[in-house]
């Protein structure tokens, strides 16, 4: 919902955006993984599959190959290899680089990338990690989480407000109890 409402409000504020890997797999590792999230290591294997594309291609394909990576995950409820290679054909990429999947040494970029974004808001957090340049300042916060994503002025309004509370260095958390689950928009384009 998070990167659906960046997408939207980026072109809006002139921001440039630059996807990043979390995996919370990663994170998580050596919890027990709740019976509703089996997926985790297709995430995992789907991560390790964006940073091979960063590698071959840098950022240009990365948001829209996350784009469409939700589509198949969320909105068609496909967690599968077919669905990762599916999105990378969508984006005009070699499928063949699904093979990444498998491949264990990008969890050394995904950790690295990780850790960057931990360094910036601390461990006691999980995804999605937002982060602010201003000037020669970095601001950083955890989330929002949001169920839909915000659209029109209301997601201009909200980008204000995380905005401004994210440069602020003595805020920590603003939290309520999610009463919805996810609620998906119509499919992103």
């Amino acid at each position: 919902m998070t990167s659906r409402w960046v997408v939207e409000v980026a072109p809006r504020k002139d921001v440039p955006v630059r996807w990043r890997t979390f995996s919370l797999a990663i994170k998580n590792q050596g919890q027990e993984i709740p019976e509703q999230f089996p997926e985790g290591l297709v995430s995992l294997g789907a991560l390790r599959v964006v940073e091979a594309v960063w590698a071959q291609e840098g950022d240009g394909p990365i948001g829209r190959l996350y784009t469409e990576l939700g589509r198949r995950f969320h909105l068609q409820d496909d967690k599968t290899l077919d669905a990762v290679s599916s999105a990378l054909e969508a984006c005009g990429l070699d499928a063949k680089l699904v093979s990444a999947a498998g491949d264990e040494r990008w969890e050394e970029v995904i950790t690295s990338s990780m850790a960057e974004a931990l360094e910036l808001v601390g461990t006691e957090v999980g995804v999605p990690v937002l982060a602010f340049h201003h000037g020669d300042e970095i601001h950083a916060i955890s989330g929002p989480i949001m169920s839909p994503s915000a659209t029109g002025d209301a997601a201009l309004a909200l980008w204000d407000n995380v905005v401004a509370l994210a440069g602020i260095p003595n805020f920590f958390e603003l939290k309520r109890s999610r009463n919805v689950p996810p609620r998906f928009g119509p499919s992103p384009t």
